[in-house]
């Protein structure tokens, strides 16, 4: 049976769509704009993905596989060769080829097939020395240079994987830097308030609810603020195309669907698009509060989750509510439950020495 725009539930990424059977409907052209279209539907996500980058593979099989041993091949060269077969199917990919070609111009560019481990680490140690911009006395973290260790050791593993590259993944060994774990932030009740009075006050309206939003069900700012009419309906708010890809509804109070809903579009984007980020900032400066370098609005989420933890919520549901791919992400949160480690209290020596 041919697949229908009706159909279609949403775009997950380029090519690929949700159906409303809950299969994934894959619709592409590998051989360009001009070519032959494929079409399939698989039960599966990952599945629908694999076909994907297969059948771009195969489309891309002709052509000359880079040859390292005539040591011309630059480390760009790679990147965008990773970028063509696979990167572009990925939600932050023309992001992370900027990254990566900006990387490469800061490395000199190498010759590839010369490229060593020892190569990055060199490299690695010149930008944990470099400030972030000028006058700010602010230096490159050690988790910058880890998401771009992470990003070449991808290219090289997903070229290996398409036959595009025959040799070893130089960075496959190497460890990354290892990062304390930061304080965990978020607002108690009384930062809370005062920070909504202060958004109520603030000459764009939207940041409010949105705060609002944010605190009632963990979304980041983002989501919150391109949510539409259709989202908020039986008192649920659903997201889609979040961060994870992952699509998810979470309850709200009726009293809250009726103040996101009221005097706003019937249809369309519900909040006005313009940058909150000075607003919000300014009304966090007039309540008082002082945050972390870069958390902002993330605190709104990282305040839901601490919150959901301290009043003895469930670490799976938290997990389900925020959308993390993995249970090591939601984790951190559990410290905060009010039976995390409490046996410290009555298993310690000194408490069994006024029993014995």
């Amino acid at each position: 049976m041919a697949v229908t725009a009706k159909d279609k539930v949403r775009q997950v990424e380029p090519g690929i769509w949700k159906l409303t059977d809950d299969r994934f409907y894959v619709e592409i052209r590998p051989g360009g704009r001009d070519g032959k279209k494929v079409k399939k539907t698989l039960d599966k996500l990952d599945d629908a993905r694999k076909f994907k980058t297969n059948e771009f593979a195969k489309a891309h099989a002709g052509d000359s596989p880079l040859t390292p041993s005539a040591n011309t091949l630059r480390m760009s060269d790679l990147v965008e060769e990773w970028y063509k077969l696979h990167g572009y199917s990925l939600k932050d990919g023309l992001g992370r080829k900027g990254v990566l070609l900006f990387d490469c111009e800061l490395m000199g560019n190498p010759i590839a097939s010369k490229f060593t481990a020892e190569d990055f680490v060199i490299f690695r140690k010149s930008r944990l020395e470099t400030p972030t911009g000028q006058n700010t006395g602010k230096m490159i973290t050690a988790n910058t240079v880890n998401h771009s260790q992470a990003y070449f050791c991808a290219v090289f593993n997903t070229l290996i994987k398409l036959g595009k590259w025959n040799l070893p993944n130089p960075l496959h060994k190497l460890q990354k830097l290892k990062i304390d774990e930061p304080d965990l932030c978020f607002l108690d009740k009384a930062q809370i308030k005062s920070l909504l009075s202060e958004l109520k006050l603030s000459n764009t309206p939207d940041m409010y609810i949105i705060a609002k939003i944010c605190l009632s069900t963990g979304a980041r700012w983002g989501e919150a603020a391109s949510l539409k009419a259709t989202h908020v309906k039986g008192n649920k708010i659903h997201y889609s195309k979040t961060k994870s890809g992952k699509a998810r509804s979470i309850p709200i109070t009726t009293e809250l669907q009726e103040e996101i809903l009221t005097g706003r579009p019937k249809s369309g984007l519900l909040f006005n698009q313009k940058n909150h980020r000075h607003g919000f900032e300014d009304a966090v400066a007039r309540a008082g509060i002082k945050l972390p370098d870069g958390q902002m609005t993330h605190v709104l989420r990282h305040t839901f989750a601490s919150h959901f933890m301290i009043n003895d919520g469930n670490i799976l549901k938290l997990k389900e509510i925020l959308g993390h791919s993995t249970l090591d992400m939601t984790i951190r949160y559990a410290k905060l439950a009010p039976s995390h480690l409490s046996q410290a209290v009555t298993h310690n020596p000194i408490a069994t020495l006024l029993t014995s």
